[in-house]
């Protein structure tokens, strides 16, 4: 597995994880703070890239009024 593809899966999970513990909006800080805890920490741009490649994929979306990311509704079908 790449370096780039498992900063992708920690994030996504880590996302998954905070979603699962009740948080609806996720900010990049959320998610370093997360990783830190775990073991696997990972710089702000470097989470905040990912976040943007998550997008991309259609897993994940910005709230332009908030700034927080939200997991798209059909993420969980299409990561698993």
């Amino acid at each position: 597995m790449s370096i780039e593809n498992r900063r992708t899966k920690l994030v996504f999970s880590a996302m998954e994880k905070l979603v699962a513990g009740g948080r609806a909006e996720i900010r990049p800080g959320d998610i370093t703070a997360a990783l830190r805890e775990s073991g696997t920490p990972m710089l702000a741009w470097e989470v905040r890239g990912v976040l943007s490649e998550l997008e991309t994929e259609d897993l994940i979306r910005l709230d332009a009024a908030s700034g927080a990311w939200l997991l798209a509704e059909e993420a969980s079908r299409k990561a698993g």
